[in-house]
């Protein structure tokens, strides 16, 4: 916490931060973890009329805005008065999450005297640390109040230090014995859990916190300029190509926020594809594994160690490498009967018009819902066979009526590698974006199937005996059975491995493909910000984790009810 040096009306310390401000950044951060540590805001619109269900948090806030308000009344030194009201206020705000005597006091209960000797301890719990925080903040030099002698090992700076970090250490060993102790009810153990984690959080956060606002207002101009987070050169023009689809940046036009989300755009479907892919792949690889027939099981165990045990950007260079050499030349023309035309330079497959397949995808996802309603009757079971017939044909013909195969064309049918497919009339998929796919899909699908099995036999044997006693097919106690069940362990490992594929597009480098890391990469090159351009890096790479997180979540609430 640095001084204001002003001279002839200039700030000359880059390093100050206003106090108010600072005050206002620390205390709004902790109030927002104390909020989710106590948890009880929904209870403001639940149980208005329950005001012991909010109150803590509602004494928080008031006291959060209290804290806020003093500076623009009083001024604080840095040394001393300051981290007073800042570390201080932290302090009583761990203080009264630990204790929970707030809630305490405003429960309605029947009056006794051994109730008003509780609720008068209970009084003295929140007023007594509040009144003595409050003196030791105002008893300041700066405020010119009367400093009496005995705080004066709490206001020195150092003692100061050494007094806070001595009692969120006090409060920490005696919340962590309360959770232990396991001697209240279901609800105040909870309370005492959540105060738990705030206190063991309190330190890091307010580290990293601080650190950040120290970095951003370093003295030393080499680091302040590091870490000016100022993206305003991403508004400037791109000076390099990207391959993407399905929006294609125009070069030089197109500024660098504009090439970053195609470069987006580009990290996302390698990750939807793989996702899907490395799944079918994973489940059948799984239940292999557990097969009796030794050769399928014994192969099945072999790809399972050779790409689980093989890092990623090894794989992805060997299927580069692989494409590049197996695939024919561009001059030699290679197709299959006119409908799929590749070489070591692009595949060119029918391409699909986007409206009529979300058109398909309504009907089915209508009948899909619409046909899970009907009950097991002869009579249901046919319209509901008649159905899927019909909707799977009409879902064929609206997609092969807007398909465009792709057009060959050659102007000078005597020089080989002329060919080319007329724009628009074929769908191009990549050697770069085809080596992502399959690398990303063999490598996850080792790991999936790993899942796969161990979810599997993790199900009591009985529900397989019980299945067969039943006399279901192989084929049916893997779906009605199985799988079902396995499902509800599997999630949770998927969810990490999805958000895995998320993470590990960013080695697309490797085989050339134009991806964020890949943007973000030559951006570093050009305007040399790579703090800025990391931070941005970690955000987007943030956003997409928690968005694979928060699907599969709500997925997984929808197999499993169980909560402890």
């Amino acid at each position: 916490m640095s001084r204001s040096f002003i001279i002839n009306g200039n700030q000359t310390n880059l390093a100050f931060y206003e106090s108010d401000a600072l005050v206002r950044i620390v205390i709004i951060c902790t109030l927002i973890l104390f909020l989710l540590a106590r948890n009880e805001l929904r209870d403001l619109y639940r149980k208005p009329k329950l005001f012991s269900g909010y109150a803590t948090s509602i004494f928080a806030i008031i006291l959060s805005l209290i804290i806020m308000i003093l500076p623009r009344y009083f001024e604080f030194t840095p040394a001393t008065g300051l981290p007073m009201l800042i570390f201080g206020g932290v302090l009583l705000l761990a203080y009264f999450l630990l204790f929970n005597d707030i809630e305490y006091i405003f429960q309605k209960r029947n009056k006794s005297n051994t109730d008003y000797i509780e609720i008068s301890i209970r009084y003295t719990r929140v007023f007594l640390p509040l009144i003595i925080y409050l003196y030791c903040v105002l008893n300041v030099p700066d405020v010119q109040l009367n400093l009496d002698y005995y705080f004066n090992f709490i206001l020195d700076s150092d003692g100061m230090i050494n007094g806070f970090s001595f009692i969120l250490l006090i409060m920490t060993i005696f919340s962590f014995y309360l959770v232990i102790s396991e001697s209240a009810n279901e609800r105040t153990q909870e309370k005492r859990t959540a105060s738990l984690m705030f206190m063991l959080s309190l330190p890091i956060f307010l580290y990293v916190s601080l650190r950040l606002l120290y970095l951003l207002n370093n003295p030393d101009t080499v680091t302040r300029d590091r870490w000016d987070l100022d993206w305003g050169f991403m508004e400037r023009n791109n000076p390099f190509v990207i391959n993407a689809w399905p929006i294609q940046p125009n070069f030089p036009e197109d500024s660098r926020w504009q090439v970053l989300f195609a470069a987006s755009i580009n990290s996302i479907r390698v990750t939807i594809v793989s996702i899907f892919f490395c799944t079918l792949l994973g489940i059948v690889i799984g239940v292999t594994r557990l097969s009796n027939n030794r050769i399928a099981s014994g192969l099945a165990t072999v790809y399972v160690e050779v790409f689980r045990n093989m890092p990623l950007a090894v794989l992805l260079f060997l299927v580069s490498l692989e494409l590049g050499a197996g695939l024919p030349l561009f001059t030699d023309e290679s197709n299959i009967y006119g409908l799929i035309y590749y070489s070591n330079q692009g595949i060119f497959v029918p391409k699909l018009d986007i409206f009529r397949v979300i058109i398909v995808l309504i009907v089915l996802i209508f009948v899909k819902y619409y046909t899970s309603k009907f009950d097991d009757s002869e009579g249901s079971i046919k319209l509901k066979n008649t159905l899927w017939i019909a909707a799977i044909f009409l879902s064929l013909g609206l997609i092969l009526s807007g398909m465009s195969l792709p057009i060959y064309d050659k102007p000078n049918l005597k020089i080989p590698g002329t060919w080319n497919i007329v724009e628009g009339s074929g769908f191009e998929i990549t050697i770069e974006f085809l080596a992502m796919i399959i690398g990303l899909t063999l490598f996850t699908a080792a790991v999936v199937a790993e899942i796969v099995r161990g979810s599997i036999q993790a199900l009591p044997r009985g529900q397989v005996e019980a299945a067969v006693s039943l006399g279901l097919s192989p084929y049916q106690r893997i779906k009605l059975v199985i799988l079902p069940q396995a499902l509800r362990s599997m999630i949770p490992l998927l969810n990490s491995q999805y958000m895995n594929i998320w993470k590990n597009s960013s080695l697309a480098i490797i085989v050339a493909y134009s991806d964020i890391f890949y943007v973000i990469f030559v951006t570093m090159n050009n305007v040399g910000k790579l703090i800025p351009l990391f931070l941005l890096l970690l955000v987007i790479y943030q956003l997409g984790s928690l968005s694979i997180s928060a699907v599969m979540n709500l997925y997984n609430n929808r197999i499993t009810k169980v909560k402890i």
